[in-house]
């Protein structure tokens, strides 16, 4: 009995070491994987070639764990491919990612370099996944109004301003442009609500109209974005001035007639967003007293950077505090976007194989049958008589 109880005691001393055992080595390893999360942190790189000036994956938008829990919401330009560029931000894409634009199912082949996008992405070894991605067009529409010396235009009420920068390409597609062409504008507004494109694509006739905006006015029965007033969809509530609206439908008779008209909060990525990253135009210029607020986005914790003037590109990277509120840990400068007019398939992401020709520029091939070609027979070949000898007769 003796034996046996001294053979229970040393089995719970073993026990017990062995737990103690694995606590200790459980923290160190915890320990070695939080470090090397982040030494694979992007330092800052001011010579990336991103159009964000000293920007790399900054900690604050990296959940430590790495196990995907706590995403970011990032919304910004589309500036290159190979991840998706956005923000100064290498945004890992693949089958699993969600792809829509304007709310409508597509592939990653519907990407190009100078769309808007808005995504949710989860860190996993130090890097960024893209699990949702949406295509945001700000206005698609016939054009009203362009003038191609000043690079602007009007699309449903709302002004448009190109940067084509002496780019020859694209000045070349922009003059083809005329009043009444369908176009889909990408791009994000001023505190005044001019819209400054980064891209523009031509469309059919047959396609949806669309655009999203700050609600200027509103009253029992319409809704203002800009110069366009829309009226109400029966039996669905209008937005209030001041909140983001979305509304889509079709011209009809000459006239914008939705069949959706929403309203929407500044930051809709879903509960489980904790950091983001936002491209928008400065409200104010660095050093004023007033509030920093990014498109209905009240923004505190950290300053313009200096020599920041009205209407520059920055970039807000931050938590989220509120369901209109972020705590900033950084605000970045971006050197100007130039618009893209047409672009070629080659600035698709790396992984789709481009387009060599611009389809909506080039007329098809007429369908003519071409006559098949003959064969000349060949000539009959003859074959020589074999002379067989001659018999002698047996004597």
């Amino acid at each position: 009995m003796v034996k046996r109880a001294r053979q229970g005691l040393d089995g719970k001393t073993l026990r017990r070491c062995a737990a103690v055992l694995l606590l200790a080595l459980l923290a160190g390893c915890a320990s070695v994987s939080q470090t090397s999360l982040q030494a694979n942190v992007a330092a800052p790189d001011k010579k990336n070639g991103d159009g964000i000036g000293g920007t790399g994956i900054s900690t604050a938008l990296i959940n430590p764990r790495g196990d995907g829990i706590g995403g970011t919401g990032i919304r910004g330009t589309i500036t290159g491919f190979g991840s998706i560029l956005v923000n100064g931000l290498k945004l890992d894409f693949d089958h699993t990612t969600t792809v829509v634009t304007d709310g409508k199912p597509v592939s990653l082949e519907a990407l190009r370099v100078g769309q808007i996008i808005q995504g949710v992405a989860h860190s996993k070894n130090g890097k960024l996944s893209l699990a949702t991605l949406e295509i945001q067009h700000a206005v698609s529409g016939p054009i009203t109004a362009i003038d191609h010396a000043t690079e602007t235009l009007a699309v449903l009420g709302q002004n448009v301003r190109l940067n084509l920068a002496g780019d020859k390409a694209a000045i070349a597609a922009f003059a083809t442009l005329q009043a009444s062409d369908i176009v889909s504008v990408s791009g994000l507004r001023q505190a005044d609500g001019l819209i400054v494109a980064t891209r523009i694509d031509q469309r059919s006739d047959d396609e949806r109209i669309l655009l999203r905006g700050t609600a200027t006015a509103a009253t029992a029965t319409t809704v203002s974005i800009g110069a366009l007033e829309i009226p109400a969809v029966p039996g669905a509530p209008l937005p209030k001035a001041g909140e983001q609206v979305f509304a889509a439908g079709r011209m009809i008779n000459g006239a914008f007639v939705p069949d959706v008209v929403m309203g929407y909060g500044p930051l809709v990525f879903g509960s489980d967003v904790t950091a983001v990253s936002l491209e928008a135009h400065a409200p104010r210029a660095a050093g004023s007293p007033e509030p920093l607020v990014i498109d209905g986005v009240k923004v505190s914790g950290a300053a313009l950077p200096a020599g920041t003037a009205l209407n520059d590109r920055i970039v807000v990277t931050g938590q989220i505090a509120g369901p209109d509120s972020v705590t900033a840990t950084n605000i970045d400068g971006i050197r100007t976007v130039v618009t893209i007019n047409a672009a070629e398939g080659s600035l698709r992401p790396a992984a789709i194989r481009p387009d060599t020709t611009r389809s909506e520029r080039v007329a098809p091939r007429p369908n003519v049958e071409r006559p098949r070609a003959v064969r000349p027979e060949p000539p009959a070949r003859q074959r020589p008589a074999i002379e067989r000898p001659t018999e002698v007769p047996m004597v």
